[in-house]
């Protein structure tokens, strides 16, 4: 299916981002009081996307959509300069149009502004969001695919076979998300140990990652040290393969501040019991591997003086 984008409109403050699910999206959460404060959006599979912009704003809502029977087909609302404040424009309210629906008006329509409508053709439906936030939803844009939508994997139900492992599946390799630099793959293992995240103290990203792994004879493999060798803050991630294991890897990409390649700014790691993280700044472009449901056991990329870019080999359950 081909692949189109449409805007951002509003302002040009904040920091860019960008969210594009695999999964379709199936929650829209809207925090705003005359103006936007902040959106962030649930995949078919639940995964929470992260909040883009600030906590704020008295009023609350969330829009359900009935994936994959209804999809999301256009976005209109207006964006405005905030009155006796010197930022920049920020987007004012939003309505939201689906194959079968409409939701909003949310935030204010009242007083100048500008308006923008983005409505598809009913062969077309979003797919995903871009735009800037900050200390509001500075601007919003859509991405949209021509074609017919692909049903959405349900969750799967936690059984006594969730915690074991097809043995005979082979391992798949999601990613890498990022950018380029000198390629890293250290294979598949039986299981993943230990995860080294080097974050840069003036930075604030990624600057190198380090792995810990159990081979099928039950033997400690260290990798190398994947990326720069700056002034950064050691955080440990310690598995215990026994009871615990790797499901997933989430975070954010993007130029550094002054610009250049695309370093991985923030990470965040999954197991079966709970979260590790966020690791560093979590601004650019979203990723996340959790669409993959499987356990991790091994990782690939690429690296320079950061690192650049990071993806998994996942034996899926």
């Amino acid at each position: 299916m081909q692949k189109n984008q449409g805007g951002p409109w509003g302002g040009s403050g904040g920091d860019m981002w960008s969210y594009q699910p695999q999964n379709g999206i199936t929650e829209i959460h809207i925090f705003h009081g005359e103006f936007i404060n902040s959106i962030m959006f649930v995949d078919g599979l639940g995964e929470c996307s992260p909040k883009f912009g600030a906590t704020g704003g008295n009023q609350s809502v969330k829009i359900k959509i009935d994936h994959p029977s209804e999809y999301l087909t256009g976005i209109s609302g207006v964006h405005d300069i905030l009155p006796h404040i010197s930022l920049p424009r920020v987007v004012k309210s939003l309505q939201f149009h689906t194959n079968t629906t409409k939701y909003g008006p949310y935030g204010s329509y009242e007083g100048k502004g500008t308006s923008f409508v983005f409505k598809n053709a009913k062969e077309y439906h979003i797919t995903g969001f871009h735009g800037r936030s900050g200390t509001y939803l500075d601007a919003i844009g859509v991405y949209t695919k021509f074609g017919s939508l692909v049903h959405v994997a349900r969750p799967v139900k936690r059984t006594e076979e969730f915690d074991s492992i097809v043995e005979d599946v082979a391992p798949r390799d999601p990613g890498p998300w990022g950018g380029t630099g000198k390629l890293w793959d250290d294979g598949v293992f039986a299981a993943v140990k230990k995860i080294n995240v080097h974050i840069g103290k003036s930075t604030n990203v990624i600057c190198a990652v380090q792995f810990e792994y159990l081979n099928t004879n039950g033997k400690s493999i260290t990798s190398p040290k994947y990326g720069g060798k700056g002034d950064c803050t050691v955080k440990q991630i310690n598995i215990d393969h026994e009871t615990d294991f790797l499901i997933g890897v989430s975070g954010f990409y993007g130029q550094m501040e002054h610009g250049g390649v695309n370093v991985i700014k923030s990470l965040r790691f999954y197991t079966n019991k709970g979260m590790y993280g966020p690791f560093g700044e979590e601004k650019g472009t979203y990723f996340t591997s959790l669409s993959c449901r499987g356990k991790i056991l091994g990782f690939r990329g690429s690296s320079d003086e950061y690192l650049n870019a990071i993806g998994v080999h996942v034996q899926y359950f």
